[in-house]
C-alpha cells in the first residue's frame, strides 16, 4: 500500500507544492532521491501538468496516487462543473451535520460520532488515516473545500483507485435526508437521477439495493450503513477488476 500510516506525522503544507513534496517511500533518500524519482516519473509517462494537479503525491504510484491524480482521472479532476445543485445541497446539509463543533472543519471525533450513530465504530487510526486521504492542506480536519473536492473526485473516477473510506459515509448520509440510519430506494432516486440519467438509474439501485427492492413483508426494503458499506465495497473490487482486465488487453495488443 502507498499510504502512509497512520502513527507517522503529516509533512508541512509546503510539501503540498510540485517540487517541495518529499518522497514519501520507506527509506527515501533526500534530494538525491528526489532527482531519481523525477527521471522514473519522466519514464512512467507522468507529465508536468500531471504534477501540478491539486493532491498529487510524488513518490506515489499513478496507479494508486491516493489523491487520485491518475491518468485515468487527470481529465476530469479540473473543474467542479459536474456536481449537480442537488448533490451540493446534500454535501451542505450532510457537511453541516457532520460539524458538530461548527468550526467548518471535520475531525476525527466528529466522522466517529456519526459512524457510531449509524452502528459501524471505527478506531480512531482508521478514521486518521481517511482524513489523511483528502486533507490537501495537512491539517489533519477535512474542510467544506476538501470535502467538497473529495466528492468530485470520487464521481468521476474511472478507475476505482480513488480513496472512498470517507465518500462511502458521505454518500449514504446524502442519501439518508433525516439521518435516520437506514435508507430506502425512494430515498435515493433524486440523487442517482441528476448524477446518472434515467438510463442508469435502475442498474445504479440495483448496485445499491440489489434485485431485491422489497422485504418479504412485501414493504420497501431499507438498508443500514454496513449494508449499503458491504455491496459498495463489492461494487469497487468488481470495478477494480474489470480495469485490470482492460489494461491487460491494451498491453496485449501494443506487443502484436
Amino acid at each position: 500500500s502507498s499510504h502512509l500510516g497512520p502513527g507517522c506525522a503529516p509533512s508541512p503544507p509546503l510539501s503540498k507544492r510540485v517540487g517541495h513534496a518529499p518522497d514519501r517511500r520507506a527509506g527515501a533518500g533526500g534530494a538525491g532521491a528526489g532527482c531519481a524519482w523525477a527521471q522514473a516519473a519522466a519514464m512512467a509517462g507522468i507529465t508536468e501538468e500531471m504534477m501540478q494537479m491539486p493532491g498529487f503525491r510524488r513518490g506515489v504510484p499513478l496507479e494508486n496516487n491516493h489523491r487520485g491524480a491518475t491518468l485515468e482521472n487527470s481529465e476530469y479532476l479540473q473543474s467542479k462543473e459536474n456536481v449537480q445543485p442537488v448533490e451540493l445541497e446534500s454535501l451542505r446539509r450532510v457537511f453541516k451535520w457532520l460539524d458538530t463543533k461548527k468550526d467548518d472543519k471535520l475531525c476525527w471525533q466528529e466522522i466517529s460520532e456519526a459512524l457510531i450513530k449509524l452502528e459501524r465504530k471505527t478506531p480512531k487510526e482508521q478514521i486518521e488515516l481517511w482524513i489523511w486521504e483528502v486533507d490537501d492542506d495537512l491539517d489533519q480536519m477535512v474542510g467544506w473545500e476538501e470535502f467538497l473536492t473529495m466528492y468530485q473526485r470520487c464521481i468521476s473516477d474511472q478507475t476505482g483507485n480513488e480513496p472512498r473510506n470517507l465518500f462511502n459515509l458521505v454518500q449514504f448520509l446524502m442519501y439518508d435526508k433525516e439521518f435516520h440510519g437506514r435508507i430506502s430506494v425512494e430515498q435515493t432516486l433524486q440523487i442517482l437521477f441528476v448524477r446518472h440519467g434515467r438510463g442508469e438509474l435502475d442498474a445504479e439501485i440495483a448496485e445499491i439495493f440489489g434485485d431485491q427492492q422489497k422485504g418479504p413483508d412485501g414493504q420497501e426494503l431499507k438498508i443500514s450503513f454496513s449494508q449499503f458499506l458491504e455491496r459498495a465495497n463489492a461494487r469497487l473490487t468488481k470495478m477494480r477488476w474489470t480495469k485490470k482486465e482492460v489494461t491487460k488487453v491494451a498491453i496485449s495488443t501494443r506487443r502484436k
